[in-house]
């Protein structure tokens, strides 16, 4: 390109940029389809919050902690103790094959679940992340009504991140950023197993 393209691609971009200042708004933010990294691009947003002095909330439904030590979760309780404004609750049974008991996943949920809305609604934590909500909703551990209006009803300036395979057409139509996380290759396919570091 030429100075003069690059100085008038410049102009255009500034005009479009300063027409969105003062847009901002709380988003809901939904992470889906069968690649891995879902709720890796979920917690960036959450040290995001923290690296800028805001506070930020992680529920996780289905998970365990006695599946495995999530690094995630061990960052984020050792970030907690060091006076960083974050908080995670790990409310899940695990997988429903592991835990072989579907009205135990199904109260943990709701559960989960009730934590979830008083988080969306304090005032005070203007970034929440459902973790794994997707998974619940597929096991009918969740009435998709009831997530649907949390959601719709959550403060303006709240934004909430929900992860998980397979996310309801609702709550695609309903959020404002929808990334679809595709499998090209995954280890798991050549016998690979989930490693620290790598999975968790």
């Amino acid at each position: 390109m030429t100075p003069e393209q690059l100085q008038k691609l410049k102009a255009a971009k500034d005009k479009s940029h300063n027409k969105r200042e003062g847009n901002e708004k709380g988003l809901y933010i939904v992470h889906t389809g069968m690649g891995k990294g879902k709720t890796s691009a979920a917690m960036n947003m959450v040290y995001r919050h923290l690296a800028h002095g805001r506070r930020a909330a992680v529920v996780q439904f289905v998970k365990s902690t006695d599946a495995f030590e999530s690094g995630d979760r061990i960052m984020l309780e050792r970030l907690s103790e060091l006076g960083m404004p974050v908080s995670i609750d790990v409310l899940g049974g695990g997988f429903t094959w592991e835990t072989q008991d579907p009205q135990a996943d199904r109260q943990r949920a709701q559960e989960a679940f009730a934590r979830a809305v008083e988080l969306i609604n304090d005032p005070d934590v203007p970034l929440v992340l459902l973790d794994e909500l997707h998974i619940a909703l597929k096991h009918g551990q969740l009435d998709l009504a009831q997530v649907v209006e949390a959601i719709s009803n959550k403060p303006a300036m709240c934004h909430v991140i929900t992860t998980g395979r397979r996310a309801p057409e609702e709550l695609i139509e309903l959020a404002d950023l929808v990334t679809d996380f595709t499998k090209v290759k995954h280890p798991i396919s050549a016998g690979i197993p989930a490693q620290i570091g790598i999975e968790y």
